[in-house]
């Protein structure tokens, strides 16, 4: 009878490792999905910029304004959306994470189904995988931060092309 709780629990445990795995597995490609929206959104809208700076280089005036601002605020609301995305879909395969690992440690039997190298004894669980966890999501997360600060130039830059050449008399004072 003992066995039979032994082999239950046993498999138990695998559904439930194999759960946390799937959903792991499932906001890992969110979060891919959402960066590559992210990225694909960015690059039109930089393509955007630069066709339109090139547009309207000759007299920026009010265009600079009209176009090129808005395409840089865009960016900005994208930017700071794309953030908030990308770290809530990190804290949820974070703490998925967390419960895959409090399971392997709990239940040695689960030890075959973990990829590293242990004792007999010891826990299957990775010391590493926290640290190389964070290391891959970097670029994830920094990547809002870097579109946004290059918007906030380019809003900067418009803004400076429409004082600078577009109205010439607000500079001067008349």
């Amino acid at each position: 009878m003992q066995d039979t709780d032994e082999t239950l629990i046993r498999s138990e445990n695998i559904k439930r490792l194999n759960t946390f795995r799937s959903e792991i597995q499932f906001e890992s490609e969110m979060l891919s999905s959402r960066l590559g929206a992210y990225l694909s959104s960015q690059s039109f809208l930089i393509i955007a910029y630069a066709s339109s700076m090139n547009a309207g280089w000759s007299k920026p005036g009010l265009f600079v304004l009209l176009v090129l601002f808005p395409m840089a605020l865009l960016g900005i609301v994208l930017s700071l959306d794309a953030l908030r995305a990308i770290r809530s879909s990190y804290g949820v395969i974070e703490r998925w994470n967390d419960r895959q690992n409090a399971l392997l440690e709990q239940h040695g039997h689960l030890a075959d189904y973990w990829p590293s190298e242990h004792g007999e004894n010891e826990p299957p669980r990775d010391p590493t995988l926290s640290r190389r966890f964070r290391e891959c999501t970097l670029f994830a997360i920094r990547s809002p931060w870097i579109f946004g600060i290059t918007w906030i130039y380019l809003a900067g830059v418009a803004v400076w092309l429409f004082l600078r050449e577009g109205q010439p008399g607000l500079l001067a004072g008349g």
